[in-house]
């Protein structure tokens, strides 16, 4: 009797393979927060520049300059996740989203705390872009 060896495919992370895992992401928490972030993100970022307590405007360069950016980040996310996940990492591709998802809240306090909105002072203090400010949301004189 014979036996014959057959050896053990090598894994392949091909273009299925990380299609098979980016059909994934909708049902993935973290990355939905993830994208929904960045919209809030988006939406707060532009609409500082119209409230009347902002020292900033609306400006069409810095406005596209943070939608390429948010595009960028939200298109890594969307590419690098599958991947990361064929490799069975996918904690890892977790907490990479888990790190952008705190970046981009404090984002949005700040774009709150510039809109004039009333913010505790523990968290004021604590953000640089609101302490200059100065004080508890105040407008600089």
């Amino acid at each position: 009797m014979y036996m014959y060896y057959a050896p053990q495919p090598t894994p392949h992370f091909g273009l299925m393979e990380w299609w098979l895992a980016a059909e994934k992401l909708g049902e993935n928490p973290w990355f939905l927060t993830f994208i929904i972030i960045i919209l809030v993100d988006l939406a707060t970022g532009f609409l500082k520049g119209f409230f009347k307590n902002s020292d900033e405007r609306v400006n069409s360069t810095t406005g596209r300059q943070g939608l390429i950016k948010h595009t960028v980040i939200a298109g890594i996310g969307v590419i690098f996740y599958p991947l990361v996940d064929c490799w069975g990492l996918a904690n890892f591709a977790n907490l990479f989203l888990m790190f952008f998802i705190g970046q981009y809240g404090i984002s949005i306090v700040e774009n709150l705390g510039i809109m004039g909105i009333p913010l505790p002072d523990w968290i004021t203090n604590n953000l640089e872009k609101l302490r200059n400010r100065g004080g508890n949301n105040e407008t600089k004189k």
